[in-house]
């Protein structure tokens, strides 16, 4: 049994969401949204930061994995 802890990054809204893999099957946990208040980015870095802590503390994964992130249209969304 593994607990993976998979993040969707976003300076304004970080998805999250845990599975727990065992004998080749994954089965959902939880998933979320981690939203931001306006200000400045280290603010909303905090959050993330303070929110992944959380999560991390509550369901103990053993692996995580990031999105890579990425510029669409936009390098100020991005």
């Amino acid at each position: 049994m593994a607990l993976i802890l998979g993040i969707d990054p976003g300076s304004r809204k970080t998805g999250f969401g845990i599975i727990d893999y065992a004998s080749g099957r994954a089965e959902y946990v939880t998933s979320g949204v981690i939203r931001m208040p306006q200000g400045e980015l280290p603010e909303r870095l905090k959050v993330i930061y303070d929110s992944v802590t959380e999560l991390v503390a509550l369901h103990c994964p053993q692996e995580l994995a990031i999105e890579q992130v990425f510029m669409a249209r936009s390098a100020g969304s991005a």
